[in-house]
């Protein structure tokens, strides 16, 4: 019975854990410089991947395209984007957004607000 006891208080919090770290969606609002109004991304993980995923549905910028996606800090350090950073980002974090292209590659900039 403690055997039980013991699996039943190991084993279900890091199934559990997993799943909300996989299954944990962020939206993000987002508006160009330009913009008065935020457009929303919803993230399906938390993930470098999934942001640009995102960004790609929501402005028409081929993945394949996009070279690198920086994220720039209320303080202006500006960092190559991980999803060490975006897992840390919470649900309703502000940004504005640009986009820039030179020859076939796309910089993608969130700088938080």
């Amino acid at each position: 019975m403690s055997s039980c006891a013991a699996e039943e208080d190991v084993c279900p919090p890091q199934p559990k854990k997993s799943k909300e770290e996989l299954e944990r969606k962020v939206l993000l609002y987002v508006r160009k410089e330009s913009d008065e109004v935020f457009d929303a991304l919803m993230l399906r993980t938390p993930t470098l991947t999934a942001l640009m995923e995102a960004i790609s549905e929501k402005y028409a910028v081929p993945i394949d395209k996009m070279t690198k996606v920086y994220g720039k800090s209320k303080k202006g350090v500006l960092v190559n984007m991980d999803d060490n950073i975006i897992q840390h980002y919470s649900n309703e974090d502000t940004f504005i957004l640009a986009i820039e292209s030179s020859a076939e590659s796309w910089r993608v900039t969130l700088s938080e607000i």
